[in-house]
């Protein structure tokens, strides 16, 4: 029954009116190319529903947003004199002059005419005076487009290069630098990924593919679902990141492994018939099931990163199971169509590769290998037990890179990147009852080794006091906008640089004094805070996916095979891999992060796909040489399906994104290590035959 209607599906896919919606859906898709929305913004990552970020959005409506782009300028003569001072407000007004710049902050200007208090004027002029911050706020609304952050880093550069003459040299740093990096690791990823992609594996193919016209096959297979999967997702709205320039990478690798499957077996039929027409549809018939189920836990997998609080993820995640699913169907349309009329002279027997791998060997030495594999999985169930989350968004880029250098200087030279910021609610009437809780906090965040300064209205009072001249200053600072009437309420927290693991930890340390000391003290506000928050949710998403995909994989097996000790076998064969390979990672001491949470999420599904070909396609075996003979159509698949995901996935190293380089590094390891699985450990755990079962099939033999 089975067979009858995978052929009479495959037949189907053979119409013309399926050739033609093919054709409208391309065309579909090339239309809605340009509609793709890349989001260069941090915030991309966040839902627009995060409870945690419309509260930061309400904070910034009280008491300002935080300035989104930081002008690093640096100057061989002290900016504290009168010429540098001009200098630089000649620099300040042609600033204002450009599109999107709403707004740049007084505070450098102040500081250096020392109207300000020293411990905000460190904020923006280092101790030597030859460097300065200027804050620059840019409307929301050009941060948030991938076209015009480009544009706005341009005409910046055009300003700045003007006074190069003048011996002033510049950097960027804020969040809006950081959006520019993300594009900026589009741009090169994508610029390197294509290439890279289509050389290693015209190397890989070719070497084992020798027939072009199947590999002019199993390319337009690859370049359609992805032309397909880009448009539509274009047409969908669905949000493009930094971490989206892996997605190519991924759909045409998963493609070009599930097409050479499908080659194998073809080859095996041409055994039986030089019809490569016909051979293409016994193959497609033979390798349907494991094929279909293949591609549905695959799909499946991806689907699931749908858990994740990320738009970018969770669109990454229906993006690729997208691709996959379309895939298949092009498969059983497009392969026919390009190998109608093909004459082929190539005619393989299987058993020219039954000794690619010795299971008879393997068979002799089962016991010794299957309890070194449950020793090594049992100390890396000891070693990813000891795995926690944690990230540094600041820290995703080399060391070498623009971002970094000026994160690096801003740290050294003034207060950093890393600030928290609160807001202290009177709880009193009299003045000197409302300044005591605040000189309790105060003193409390001064102690903590995490602080490096924290501003508040102290700082104003102190200038005060110390400073006869200082309320003569008092009006420059009121027309420079600032309120000190919301000051009064309002405390920064400078920190040293903090992972998100620290940050929150810091965070809920101060909340818990707070309350311990009844000082009605509200949550700490930050951009990378909520990162931190949402990288952790994440994660905790992510493992939630893999259980769910895990579950998944147990109900498929149990389904078709109907056997229990299938089931957990195919569990088993499934979960090792990244056991062995998360415990790795964190005896290397590293951590759960965006990126290699999200493989947890996604990899499962992958490489359940080559377990699924062996569950299904060997008989439970009566010794060596029916194990080799079961898996000697399988293995040279396996070997070159694995080889071409984990060349695929490995050239996300050369991503200048670390999450992409966790991602592809954890990948290439994990599906390096199911292969190993799939050969070594898999055939030796399956079943044997019955008694009777046995002398049924010895008498056939």
């Amino acid at each position: 029954m089975q067979h009858t209607k995978a052929t009479m599906f495959i037949l189907s896919m053979q119409h013309a009116w399926v050739k033609v919606g093919w054709l409208l859906l391309l065309i579909l898709a090339l239309l809605g190319l340009p509609k793709l929305n890349l989001q260069p913004s941090i915030q991309a990552y966040f839902s627009k529903t995060d409870p945690e970020l419309i509260a930061l959005n309400k904070f910034e409506q009280q008491f300002g947003a935080a300035t989104n782009l930081q002008l690093l300028l640096t100057s061989a003569k002290g900016w504290d004199s009168p010429n540098q001072q001009a200098l630089l407000q000649s620099v300040s007004q042609r600033l204002l002059l450009l599109n999107g710049v709403e707004a740049l902050s007084p505070s450098t200007a102040l500081a250096l005419q020392s109207a300000l208090p020293p411990t905000l004027a460190k904020q923006v002029v280092s101790d030597d005076a030859l460097s300065v911050l200027l804050s620059l706020n840019v409307a929301p609304t050009i941060a948030e487009q991938a076209k015009q952050v480009p544009e706005l880093f341009s005409q910046l550069d055009n300003v700045l290069l003007a006074f190069a003459a003048e011996g002033i040299s510049y950097q960027y740093a804020g969040e809006l630098a950081l959006s520019q990096q993300y594009l900026k690791v589009l741009k090169h990823d994508l610029s390197w990924f294509a290439p890279a992609l289509v050389l290693s594996f015209a190397l890989l193919f070719t070497l084992v593919i020798r027939n072009m016209r199947w590999l002019a096959a199993m390319a337009s297979c690859a370049l359609f679902s992805l032309l397909l999967t880009l448009g539509l997702s274009g047409w969908l709205g669905l949000k493009l990141a930094a971490i989206s320039a892996f997605i190519p990478l991924v759909i045409i690798s998963l493609i070009m492994a599930y097409c050479s499957h499908l080659y194998f077996a073809w080859r095996e039929q041409l055994a039986a018939s030089n019809d490569s027409y016909q051979a293409i549809f016994r193959a497609l018939e033979h390798k349907f099931s494991p094929l279909l189920w293949g591609a549905l836990t695959t799909a499946a997998g991806f689907l699931l990163l749908t858990l994740s609080p990320s738009p970018p993820i969770a669109d990454f995640g229906l993006m690729v199971a997208f691709a996959v699913l379309i895939n298949g169907l092009a498969c059983c349309s497009l392969l026919p169509w390009w190998l109608k009329g093909m004459a082929s002279s190539e005619k393989v027997s299987s058993t020219q590769n039954a000794k690619l791998v010795n299971f008879t060997y393997l068979l002799k030495y089962r016991s010794g290998i299957l309890l070194v594999a449950l020793f090594v999985s049992l100390a890396s169930g000891w070693a990813v037990n000891q795995l926690r989350f944690d990230d540094d968004p600041l820290s995703y880029f080399a060391a070498d890179n623009d971002f970094s250098v000026s994160r690096d200087k801003l740290q050294q030279q003034f207060l950093g990147l890393h600030t928290l910021r609160y807001q202290l609610s009177d709880q009193s009437d009299e003045p000197l009852a409302r300044s005591e809780p605040l000189t309790r906090l105060l003193s409390y965040l001064n102690q903590q080794a995490e602080v490096r300064q924290v501003n508040s209205k102290h700082d104003w009072l102190d200038w005060f006091e110390q400073d006869p001249t200082a309320m003569m200053s008092m009006s420059a600072v009121q027309q420079s906008g600032l309120d000190l009437a919301k000051q009064a309420e309002l405390l920064t927290v400078w920190l040293q640089p903090l992972s998100n693991r620290q940050l929150i930890e810091f965070e809920q340390r101060v909340a818990q004094w707070a309350a311990s000391e009844q000082i009605q003290l509200s949550p700490a506000y930050s951009s990378n805070l909520i990162f931190a928050k949402f990288n952790q949710a994440n994660g905790q998403a992510m493992l939630l996916s893999f259980s769910l995909a895990f579950l998944l994989v147990a109900v498929v097996v149990l389904v078709l095979k109907r056997s229990g000790y299938l089931m957990l076998l195919a569990l088993a064969a499934n979960a090792i891999p990244l056991l062995w390979v998360f415990a790795a990672w964190q005896l290397f001491g590293q951590h759960l992060s965006l990126g290699s949470a999200v493989v947890m999420g996604m990899m499962l599904g992958i490489i359940v796909d080559d377990s699924l070909h062996i569950l299904l396609k060997v008989d439970p075996i009566r010794g060596g040489a029916q194990l080799q003979q079961g898996m000697a159509s399988i293995t040279p698949a396996l070997l070159l399906t694995s080889g071409a995901l984990i060349i695929g996935f490995a050239l996300a190293y050369l991503s200048d994104f670390l999450p992409i380089q966790q991602m592809g590094l954890l990948s290439a390891l994990t599906l390096l290590l199911a292969l190993l699985v799939d050969l070594l450990i898999l055939p030796l755990c399956l079943p044997g035959a019955k008694r009777s079962q046995a002398a049924k099939l010895r008498g056939q033999s």
